[in-house]
């Protein structure tokens, strides 16, 4: 019986998938799309509600309400 070496056998088949891609800027149709990474916001329920409430009010997105929020207090 032929032993087995899980660890390396495991290290074969990780070598083998494809080359990994280093984050990089999306091209899509001519559209550079930055790259973004996901970060979990835990919000008291009064103020996501609100949050929410604004974005309809806006026609926008809690997601870009936040994005938009973010860069006015610490990058402009």
């Amino acid at each position: 019986m032929a032993k087995t070496n899980k660890m390396g056998d495991f290290a074969k088949t990780i070598s083998k998938e494809s080359v990994l891609k280093s984050p990089v800027q999306e091209n899509i149709k001519g559209v550079v799309k930055p790259v973004e990474k996901t970060f979990l916001l835990s919000l008291q329920e009064h103020k996501l509600t609100a949050l929410k409430q604004k974005a309809l009010d806006q026609k926008t997105t809690v997601r870009s309400l936040i994005n938009s929020a973010i860069d006015e207090k610490f990058f402009d």
